[in-house]
């Protein structure tokens, strides 16, 4: 699709939510907050990872879908569907909320429809779109979104990995591939056959993902691989055939309905211009200070003018205090506390010898450390531990 069409961003609302969440509420007092303790972890990454797909992406339209907690067509399909997942947290739902307060006061819009999930709502506005000739990226962690991507129609993913700094990467049939080992258009069954724990979808049973895959790549879809089982030897074609009922079910849960009854136009998505009289009042509800000293800059996104940088009203290297005492600062993520406050709180460090580094990497120098460690009984002279994962989420890690 031609580099001159209009581009649509169409943003995956609680997954993204669920992000800033992790990625803010769990850190330093338990997250962001107001001095009346209103918490905004999600209003602050929210914000912060959606002007940096503005200003990367410059859309002109711009949409933001999110569920609405209700029982959807799926759940009716199935009693067991997403049953395992626990509730969402209640700083988490009432930030959510006031996220979209802040997004209504940026007149942005936000997509639900009863009976419909969030993914709905996406395809839907996404073959919309498309059809109206825009080029389509869809903002989200989820990778359900995959089976969206289609080049002709100039769809594509803007990924976001696990983690809390990580850039969106944009997801085409090229990078699926690479990443799933399928195509977008193979998703669907995909998850029929090894399906999806997260949401209670069983796929066949004893099939995994590597059978799947394999499977796939080899007769191309769930409908040729059962037309087929006949070439399919040893113990795989016998769970095929006795699961043959749960991946059509599987089947059915995992693909997304784009037939949402939405009624919207494209033009009700287009970026409106906003005003300092419009949005500092809720900056500053929610003690947003960051955002607050860019107004100017958050203008010139808002109206048609995102290349253009402009800098906060204060310095770059200035340190905005939160109410709580969070200190975020505004060109980097080292958030929570100035270069200061760093050297201030070294120089009150005594180290009575010198730190001399130690790489553990046999089995008898683990055994030499756990010996070390278990004889550290001194509360005065505690023991600190810190551990890398691969993710904040730890179903993901």
């Amino acid at each position: 699709m031609s580099a001159n069409f209009p581009t649509a961003v169409l943003i995956d609302g609680h997954s993204l939510a669920f992000r800033s969440y992790y990625a803010f509420g769990k850190s330093r007092s338990g997250g962001l907050k107001t001095s009346t303790g209103i918490p905004t972890s999600v209003c602050f990454g929210f914000l912060k990872s959606l002007l940096e797909v503005m200003e990367t992406q410059k859309p002109e339209y711009l949409a933001i879908a999110f569920d609405l907690g209700k029982p959807t067509f799926r759940h009716e399909a199935d009693k067991n569907y997403k049953a395992d997942r626990a509730e969402a947290p209640e700083d988490l739902i009432v930030d959510v909320e006031n996220l979209q307060e802040i997004l209504g006061a940026f007149n942005i819009p936000i997509i639900t429809a009863a009976g419909y999930e969030a993914d709905d709502v996406l395809g839907a506005l996404a073959q919309k779109a498309s059809t109206a000739g825009f080029r389509v990226k869809i903002l989200s962690g989820d990778q359900d979104l995959f089976q969206l991507i289609d080049v002709e129609k100039g769809i594509s993913v803007l990924h976001l990995a696990a983690g809390k700094g990580s850039t969106p990467q944009e997801f085409g049939p090229e990078e699926v591939k690479e990443k799933l080992g399928i195509l977008p258009t193979q998703v669907v069954d995909y998850k029929a056959l090894c399906g999806d724990a997260s949401d209670n979808i069983s796929g066949v049973r004893g099939i995994g993902k590597k059978t799947a895959v394999k499977l796939l790549n080899e007769y191309g879809s769930l409908a040729e691989i059962y037309s087929s089982l006949n070439k399919i030897k040893g113990a795989n074609q016998k769970k095929l055939e006795e699961g043959k009922v749960e991946a059509e079910h599987s089947q059915f849960m995992a693909r997304i309905e784009v037939n949402v009854p939405i009624d919207i136009e494209m033009e009700d998505l287009q970026l409106k211009k906003i005003s300092r009289s419009e949005i500092e009042p809720i900056l500053q509800k929610f003690e947003l200070q960051h955002f607050l000293n860019q107004i100017p800059y958050l203008e010139q996104q808002f109206s048609g003018l995102a290349g253009i940088q402009v800098l906060p009203e204060e310095s770059e290297n200035k340190q905005e205090e939160k109410s709580d005492n969070i200190l975020v600062e505004e060109e980097n993520d080292d958030w929570f506390f100035s270069t200061e406050d760093t050297k201030a709180a070294q120089q009150q460090i005594t180290i009575k010898s010198e730190i001399k580094p130690q790489i553990i990497d046999t089995p008898e120098k683990l055994n030499q450390l756990v010996n070390i460690l278990k004889e550290q009984k001194n509360h005065e002279t505690p023991v600190a531990w810190d551990t890398e994962t691969t993710s904040l989420e730890p179903r993901d890690a």
